[in-house]
């Protein structure tokens, strides 16, 4: 009784564990499944999120400046359309005043 009470003012800020918890590892794996986690794995349980929030910011970039490239490309199309009509139209305009 006296031992623990020492250990307990030792640490005051420590909570009091049985002798069987202060000797577990801390990458073990518990049978009873009460919930311990090996090290990279609880490491990796707060970064995942933020790993998945990047991902989708990243694709949904990808995905706008890819629509935006398409518009211009579609408006160039357009263009290019648009000056050939012209450029014939010249032309015929050109033959018939000839004639």
């Amino acid at each position: 009784m006296q031992r623990k009470f020492k250990e307990q003012l030792a640490t005051p800020n420590a909570t009091m564990m049985p002798k069987t918890d202060s000797l577990r590892r801390v990458g073990a794996v518990s049978t009873q499944g009460s919930g311990d986690f090996k090290l990279q794995e609880l490491a990796m349980m707060s970064i995942n999120p933020i790993i998945r929030s990047v991902q989708r910011w990243w694709l949904h970039r990808a995905e706008r400046h890819f629509l935006i490239c398409a518009d211009v490309e579609l408006q160039r199309a357009r263009e290019a359309q648009m000056n050939v009509a012209y450029y014939q139209k010249r032309a015929a305009m050109a033959r018939s005043a000839r004639i």
